[in-house]
């Protein structure tokens, strides 16, 4: 299991963006809503909450503004999903396939799930939250955190 606080190093497919960042918990999430299943290609979204986020390559890094709150940023070399985040606000959340280290990580809770595709079937063990659930705690988040 790794250790609250761990710092982990990844990077894109080609390299062109590396980073560092702390890991303040062991579990990351699994997003179906059907943006992230566009975006990875048909599964969820997996990603993990980050802080302390040194990244080199940020030329490399190109955004995509997906939603009214929400931004997607991917390798422009490569096209690799790096991460999500409300726009104007730090990184908060990178895609686990980046890290070069992903042991002791498990899913904590899977987001969306009523978009989830028959064929996915649950993490027994994980939160499970649908959209409704997801905006509802937005919302709140974006009233208490106004930019």
């Amino acid at each position: 299991m790794a250790k609250p606080e761990d710092r982990r190093h990844g990077r894109c497919l080609c390299g062109a963006v590396t980073f560092s960042a702390l890991l303040p918990e062991d579990q990351f999430q699994l997003c179906h809503c059907k943006q992230c299943q566009r975006w990875t290609g048909g599964g969820p979204l997996t990603a993990i909450r980050v802080k302390d986020v040194e990244v080199v390559g940020q030329d490399a890094i190109r955004t995509f503004h997906a939603s009214a709150h929400g931004e997607r940023a991917f390798c422009g070399t490569c096209g690799t999903t790096l991460f999500w985040r409300l726009q104007g606000r730090s990184m908060a959340f990178l895609s686990v396939g980046l890290l070069d280290d992903q042991s002791g990580l498990t899913v904590g809770e899977e987001i969306f799930v009523d978009h989830r595709p028959d064929w996915l079937p649950a993490w027994s063990d994980a939160k499970q939250h649908s959209e409704a659930e997801m905006q509802a705690q937005l919302q709140a988040f974006l009233e208490a955190n106004p930019k």
